[in-house]
């Protein structure tokens, strides 16, 4: 029995799966990544940091000039380690568009700064090109997640040899899963408001080490990143870290994004849904002390946003929630920047189902995901095969299902059409971010050498300056006017420094100096996140 189920391991890994196939590891990430500035002068790529178990944290620049001049949006992706798909689309989006031909790249990018991090996760992303393959969130932090005093006591075992960590199902009467009626290869919760039992306990592959009565709860794999964030923190929840922002990875972000008062926009590729279809206003969540949901200026501009997105191409993405701690909800409450989040990539919507409408809720997700597969001949699923287990001696268990990473993470030839499908979005994105201007000026000479100075800050941009949340947070610049006046002028009325509100698409603000002298004065209007606008006048 034993050779037997070796000899099927073997046969399964050399089969195995083009689910995993494709995906870089942190070195061949990196190798790509510092290969992108030989590509454009308008590349350039740094660390932000150290990941737990000591990789870098790439970032990519690409940008015209000085990129903390320019407006700018941030991609980043991996923060949940089981969501390479992500990460790939990340480089691959930064890899076509230092390939642009001649200046396309340089016109884009025009007054414009596009930051890109590709694998906020590093250690846990590792995962998916070695040798046992798990999903695995976590970075490298030891952690005693079960709190029995040890760590990492009862991890995974590859019972089947095949190198994929799969799952057991167990015929047990006191079981809450049934066979899907839609796929016979896939375990569903049995429905007890149609009168079905269940037949089988559905686990993890492995055995019950340290004899708790759970299986794998406290493996290898840390602290999820996407759970380690500051906005509605997940104490005590298992993979959310010791506290909030506990983990070098976390600060590592959240440094780079508050340093970058420039950023105007973060784009997650992870493993929500926020961008297919937009937030709807809640007033009542809008209106709480610790608001809990889109102010209602920024609710209608997500909406916008989330009609470009499906102009692009980008439809029928399925409903996945925002979950506690995570990167997207932080960079919007607590940073005060627009945050769109979406896995990317997902399982094509059938014939038989109506394009377009709001995001889909799969009725039965791996049953679904195996029929596109199947279509395709992507060999993703482990037989189920029975197995002898010590932990359920008598019983009939068997080991296999979904292989790891395939439900979210395709073949990456599968990634192609979703990264050009981003890549048109992103450039729609970039084409209507905010842009403060000064126009309208005006030098009127009141005599005995006094002009009166007047101009109007403009935004001529389709999208507001910076969130309406961000004039509730102390981390965005505000929209100012100023004028610097030379030697000899004196400023009769007005304020030399003039701040406001966020400024929505069209809105416009004159202002006006009084001011005594003659030569030059200088004005400056705008934001980081919309850009500064100057502009030099002469007194009569």
């Amino acid at each position: 029995m034993r050779i037997k189920l070796l000899l099927l391991g073997m046969f399964a890994v050399i089969t195995q799966t083009l689910a995993q196939s494709g995906y870089s590891s942190h070195s061949q990430l990196s190798a790509r990544l510092k290969a992108l500035p030989a590509k454009s002068k308008l590349a350039s790529v740094a660390s932000i940091g150290k990941s737990s178990g000591g990789k870098d944290i790439w970032a990519v620049t690409l940008a015209g000039g000085d990129h903390s001049k320019s407006k700018a949006v941030l991609i980043v992706a991996g923060a949940d380690g089981k969501h390479p798909a992500g990460t790939e689309m990340a480089v691959q989006l930064a890899e076509k568009l230092v390939a642009l031909p001649g200046d396309s790249l340089a016109r884009l990018l025009q007054n414009k700064t596009l930051y890109i991090i590709p694998g906020l996760n590093p250690d846990a992303l590792e995962q998916v090109t070695a040798r046992l393959k798990y999903e695995r969130s976590g970075n490298a932090t030891t952690r005693d997640d079960d709190r029995d005093g040890k760590t990492d006591e009862d991890a995974f075992e590859d019972l089947n040899g095949d190198g994929l960590i799969t799952s057991l199902r167990v015929e047990d009467p006191t079981g809450t899963y049934v066979i899907s009626k839609d796929d016979q290869r896939v375990l569903v919760k049995a429905d007890v408001a149609k009168g079905e039992n269940g037949k089988y306990l559905l686990l993890t592959e492995g055995t019950d080490n340290d004899k708790d009565g759970q299986f794998n709860e406290d493996g290898p794999g840390g602290v999820n990143i996407d759970k380690n964030f500051t906005f509605n923190y997940p104490m005590f929840e298992r993979e959310a870290g010791e506290y909030q922002a506990s983990e070098p990875e976390t600060r590592a972000f959240l440094d780079f994004l508050y340093k970058n008062t420039n950023i105007h926009t973060v784009f997650h590729f992870g493993l929500s849904n926020n961008l297919s279809e937009a937030t709807k206003f809640d007033r009542m969540n809008a209106s709480k002390r610790v608001i809990s949901g889109l102010l209602e200026k920024d609710a209608a501009a997500t909406d916008m946003v989330s009609k470009m997105y499906g102009k692009a191409g980008n439809t029928d993405a399925p409903a996945m929630a925002q979950t506690p701690g995570n990167l997207t909800q932080t960079a919007y409450y607590h940073a005060g920047r627009f945050s769109y989040s979406t896995p990317g990539w997902w399982i094509p919507k059938g014939k038989d189902q109506k394009p377009g409408g709001p995001a889909r809720k799969p009725e039965n997700t791996e049953a679904e995901y195996l029929k596109w597969a199947d279509a395709r001949g992507v060999n993703s699923f482990v037989s189920w095969t029975k197995i002898e287990h010590p932990d359920f001696p008598g019983k009939n268990v068997e080991v296999g299902g979904l292989m790891p990473y395939a439900l979210n993470n395709p073949p990456v030839q599968f990634l192609d059409s979703a990264v050009i499908r981003h890549q048109a979005f992103l450039t729609d994105y970039l084409n209507a971010m905010p842009r403060t201007e000064l126009v309208n000026s005006r030098v009127e000479s009141l005599g005995n050498g006094v002009n009166r100075v007047t101009v109007t800050v403009v935004n001529r941009g389709l999208l507001p300056t910076y969130p309406e949340i961000g004039d509730r947070v102390r981390y965005v610049y505000k929209v100012s006017c100023k004028i610097r006046l030379s030697s000899g002028q004196t400023l009769l009325s007005g304020k030399q420094s003039n701040y406001r509100r966020a400024m929505d698409a069209g809105e416009s603000e004159e202002y006006s100096w009084l001011i005594s002298g003659k030569g030059q004065v200088t004005i400056e209007g705008g934001s980081p996140t919309s850009g500064i606008a100057n502009l030099e006048l002469t007194l009569k």
